[in-house]
């Protein structure tokens, strides 16, 4: 491809002829297709070599003639690859055709298109190649990827494809006005919205979650490190310097065993988001991170659904947390965290004027309501029961000597203490309260999430109560938003229905609306009647 090609806005100017991928990138592909077999058939591989030196007639001669055949065979794959795979832009609908044997066609619309990620790793850089994927509003299923393109191409393709989605005027001209810093490595005319300090980075590793997946991770080896330690320690001579007290002992390795995890977290979220920076192109959100796997996001404003403030027990004590946005079809909790669009390491102030410019007008939350106190009771009953049934399960199988009454008794209160603590914080969690055309949720136990999101954006919602809330005179509140159900539980029956009927009254409004702006002939009848 020529220069002007390969500058963003050279490469959106010839988007309309056929492109194909860097040849670099096919190159690429059939060097890591070619490990990526050997690593999933290595016994299978040293088994055929093993048995091959048993054969008296096939020698290095015969061994090399082979692989020079699968090399031939390979490149030949590759340039049918690279002449069979080509793609464009035929206005706002991106045409991709594909197939070494079988011919296929795949044709994605702009107003289809749910997110956009590009990648770029280690072995890409030289060469300046990228890997573009895009989804579709029907999730992980209609991925669609360009394996290897160039850089200004993939930029280009990202601005066209969501320059042209819905509502794109209506959200750049909500976008207007915001000043910033231009980054200077960004296409013109966009600026940052934030970028991560180390100091920041360090912090988010602490306090994220990836310290527990890294712990659940590292479970499998206790074992054999226990067997190791039992067989190694008595050669060593480690008691002139262990302390003798086996609490202090043991104290001492739980603190050292903390330390590890804290570090691997900490070296897990700089491998992640070394580098991150948040930058607003209007319509797009852009963020870019990694520290040798660069990745960037595409976030669409008109398709942002839910925003979520997340503080694990810990980041609430350091006063550090992330933001999760959420579009159609993403997932809710912790499941497939890499697919969300998340802002890490940041401040309460900061999260809520990133959240006014996401969303201007939701970054005040109001004060939370609290559910009626009747819920404790049902969360300590809960809770007191599960660990009933822990402890109960955990004496049958170890099989403690029986206990005298005083100790059942105490064990009974501190199974009933522990129980209320547990409640009593999952309580004061739970809240809820609204501002002008946006909702907030909060929920957790040690570590607390509270989700925001204008009241348009409902997808259904169910009003239920139980016999012991018919005689109390309460209801529970399940919304179902695009990351996942939220619960209000134990609110007042006529406060319920309230927040429902204004619930569905903003929904059937919004849609009204984007029926109206859609169709011009429900606009013509819309206004005929309001004149009768």
């Amino acid at each position: 491809m020529s220069e002007e090609g390969d500058s963003p806005a050279g490469a959106e100017r010839v988007l309309a002829d056929w492109q194909r991928l860097s040849p670099w990138a096919v190159g690429l592909m059939l060097v890591t297709a070619g490990l990526s077999l050997v690593r999933q058939h290595l016994p299978l591989l040293l088994a055929a070599v093993a048995g091959l030196t048993l054969v008296e007639r096939i020698g290095w001669r015969e061994v090399g003639g082979a692989a020079a055949l699968l090399l031939l065979l390979g490149g030949a794959l590759c340039l049918l690859y690279y002449r069979r795979f080509r793609f464009r832009l035929d206005g706002d609908v991106l045409v991709i055709q594909k197939g070494l044997f079988e011919h296929r066609e795949f044709k994605v619309a702009a107003r289809h298109v749910q997110h956009i990620a590009v990648h770029q790793p280690l072995y890409l850089r030289p060469f300046d190649v990228v890997q573009w994927q895009v989804e579709t509003l029907a999730g992980e299923a209609s991925r669609i990827e360009l394996p290897g393109i160039r850089r200004g191409q993939s930029d280009a393709l990202g601005r066209r494809l969501q320059a042209d989605g819905p509502d794109s005027g209506r959200v750049e001209a909500l976008s207007e006005g915001l000043a910033g810093e231009p980054d200077a490595s960004a296409p013109p005319g966009s600026r940052v919205r934030y970028a991560l300090t180390p100091g920041a980075l360090m912090l988010h590793g602490l306090t994220s979650r990836s310290i527990y997946v890294i712990a659940a991770v590292l479970s499998p080896l206790v074992r054999p490190l226990e067997r190791w330690l039992h067989d190694r320690l008595p050669q060593l001579d480690l008691l002139a310097w262990l302390p003798a007290s086996p609490l202090v002992a043991v104290s001492l390795g739980l603190v050292a065993v903390l330390l590890v995890l804290a570090v691997l977290a900490v070296l897990a979220a700089w491998w992640r988001f070394h580098g991150y920076v948040l930058r607003d192109e209007g319509e797009r959100q852009v963020q870019v991170s990694g520290l040798f796997h660069r990745q960037e996001q595409a976030l669409s404003l008109a398709r942002l659904q839910v925003v979520e403030w997340v503080q694990t027990g810990l980041g609430r004590l350091l006063g550090r947390g992330y933001l999760v946005c959420h579009q159609f079809g993403s997932l809710g909790g912790g499941a497939d965290e890499s697919r969300r669009f998340l802002v890490p390491g940041l401040t309460l102030n900061e999260s809520e004027r990133l959240i006014g410019e996401l969303w201007p007008g939701g970054d005040r939350v109001p004060p939370l309501s609290r559910v009626s106190r009747l819920y404790w009771r049902v969360l300590w009953l809960r809770i007191l029961l599960g660990l009933g049934a822990g402890v109960t399960v955990l004496i049958l199988l170890v099989g403690v000597p029986p206990l005298p009454l005083w100790g059942w008794a105490l064990l009974s209160a501190g199974l009933a203490g522990l129980a209320g603590v547990a409640a009593e914080l999952r309580w004061r969690a739970l809240g809820w309260g609204r501002r002008g055309d946006y909702l907030y949720v909060r929920q957790g136990l040690w570590g607390q999430r509270t989700s925001v999101f204008p009241l348009s954006h409902l997808i259904s919602l169910t009003l239920r109560q139980s016999w012991l809330q018919r005689r109390r005179s309460l209801a529970s509140l399940e919304l179902q938003v695009a990351n996942g159900r939220l619960t209000l539980p134990f609110l007042e029956a006529s406060l319920a229905r309230e927040l429902a009927d204004r619930l569905l009254a903003s929904v059937e409004g919004a849609t009204v609306e984007s029926a109206t702006r859609t169709f011009p002939e429900t606009r013509r009848r819309s206004a005929c009647a309001a004149r009768r």
